[in-house]
């Protein structure tokens, strides 16, 4: 759940989002899978997302952002535009109506999910629910750009969630995560997952020739997520997680993301 975004590059407009790398991802994995999003009606990127049912919130804009990055790989990110927020009944309803045993992956962009409680989970034996927060602790100017900063109302949204991945740039030291998992990534240097009353476990990164490096931190959040779900321990899934994020920054945008056979090969499985 989350935007589904215009991404303005060098190169042209091409689709973006948390919620769409992260879709595709799963879709490459052979998951079934739903999307609930808000856009335009002229939102141009939706036969990309083939496969995957997108329930899309009416809105007279879409999310456009734009990226650039800095050497040594830090990101200046501004909003260009912004659509509707995605209303609170429709995040429950769009849950409540899942099989027994699903997976809720919240992947906001831009402070989009609706209300103010908990974020709702699944109900059911097996079910997971989890999030890719940045979109929750994103501020932006009055030019647009971005800036990170947590509030206790991000956190409550966070309440209740089995999963957690966010970049190590938005993981202060003191922050009072309580995700029974928390994936921090690092970039070139791998991941570090964390589990309360455990010592925090490293995965290395896996190579990979860098094109582009948006979406690599979604991608690595899906395919953890995915593997959580399926019932892949903790370090297998992050394993795998890494070489799907190495594969995805080889190609420009949501072009390279990869199947569950790729992402297996990458490992040499």
């Amino acid at each position: 759940m989350g935007h589904v975004t215009e991404d303005v590059t060098p190169d042209g407009p091409r689709l973006g989002g948390a919620a769409a790398f992260a879709g595709l991802l799963a879709r490459g994995f052979g998951v079934p899978t739903a999307i609930l999003s808000a856009a335009d009606a002229a939102f141009p990127y939706l036969d990309a997302l083939t496969g995957i049912r997108v329930d899309r919130i009416r809105s007279a804009n879409r999310t456009r952002f734009r990226n650039r990055y800095r050497p040594g790989g830090s990101r200046e990110q501004t909003v260009l535009s912004r659509a509707a927020t995605i209303p609170e009944p429709e995040i429950h309803r769009a849950v409540a109506e899942l099989p027994p045993g699903s997976a809720a992956l919240y992947a906001p962009v831009a402070d989009e999910l609706g209300g103010r409680g908990a974020l709702p989970r699944p109900r059911g034996r097996g079910a997971l629910a989890g999030a890719a927060p940045q979109g929750l602790i994103r501020r932006w100017d009055d030019a647009g750009r971005v800036s990170t900063q947590w509030s206790a109302r991000a956190l409550g949204r966070l309440t209740g969630l089995d999963f957690l991945s966010l970049s190590e740039a938005e993981f202060p030291e003191g922050i009072g995560l309580s995700a029974p998992l928390v994936a921090v990534t690092r970039g070139r240097r791998g991941a570090v997952l964390r589990r309360s009353g455990s010592p925090a476990v490293e995965i290395p990164a896996s190579p990979g020739v860098e094109v582009d490096p948006t979406g690599a931190g979604d991608v690595f959040a899906a395919a953890l997520f995915v593997g959580l779900w399926c019932g892949a321990p903790a370090e297998e899934a992050a394993r795998l997680a890494t070489a799907a994020a190495a594969i995805s920054v080889e190609s420009p945008g949501t072009e390279g993301i990869p199947t569950l056979e790729e992402a297996r090969a990458r490992l040499g499985r």
